[in-house]
């Protein structure tokens, strides 16, 4: 202030200084105690959002995450296939064993027999033909003993049966020769398929008509003269 201020007269400067050292003389240098209590208690009531409790504090906003979208699970098959599936499987085990168990006059024998010529086809040398032969030889002996104790099913099949059974063991026994197999081993499986081809066979004729006991008759001796001594 005590500096000139422009476009003031130095002499109108010195009055307005004058005029305010005389109104800071009537104020005093300090606030009035009313004024100060009507501050505080100004102060005093103002809201403050500090003072909220804290359940109304709003919480802090937090970013957003991106979530991965939940992995799809893969669909389970429908239960209409898996029972059509194990339909499948229990016809094609019943179907086995239905060809297995089949005799000549059945439909499914014609597959069993083919069956029988395809693992002949896959032998590895004559000697694996042979015993293979032999055993489709005791397959044919149980054939015929099964149409004998059927009434509906017999006449001209035992006679077939009987006859496919012998050729089946020659073709056997010309395998065996081919190869020379006649150790110890081999005359012993010779001589179980000779007892128990008799066995089945001498049970049977009283069964059989004329025709076929004659035929049979002739197989025992034939097999008879596998035992020899030679």
């Amino acid at each position: 202030m005590g500096k000139w201020l422009p476009g003031i007269s130095r002499s109108s400067q010195q009055r307005i200084q004058r005029r305010l050292s005389r109104l800071g003389t009537r104020m005093g240098a300090a606030p009035r105690p009313e004024f100060r209590a009507d501050l505080r208690e100004r102060l005093m009531n103002t809201p403050r959002e500090n003072s909220l409790p804290a359940e109304e504090v709003p919480a802090p906003r937090r970013p957003p995450t991106h979530r991965r979208p939940p992995a799809r699970r893969r669909p389970r098959l429908p239960l209409f296939p898996q029972i059509l599936s194990m339909g499948l499987v229990t016809v094609m085990v019943a179907a086995g064993m239905a060809t297995y168990e089949s005799v000549p006059g059945d439909t499914l024998y014609p597959l069993k027999r083919a069956a029988e010529n395809t693992l002949l086809e896959m032998s590895a040398d004559d000697a694996e033909r042979a015993d293979r032969e032999l055993r489709s030889a005791s397959v044919r002996a149980r054939e015929v003993e099964q149409l004998l104790g059927s009434a509906a099913r017999g006449g001209s099949l035992v006679g077939e049966t009987l006859k496919e059974m012998e050729d089946t063991t020659r073709s056997a026994i010309t395998s065996l020769t081919r190869v020379q197999r006649r150790d110890a081993a081999t005359r012993g499986t010779i001589r179980r398929f000779v007892q128990e081809q008799r066995n089945q066979i001498e049970g049977m004729l009283p069964k059989m008509d004329e025709e076929d006991q004659r035929r049979a008759s002739g197989y025992l001796n034939y097999i008879e003269g596998l035992t020899a001594p030679g």
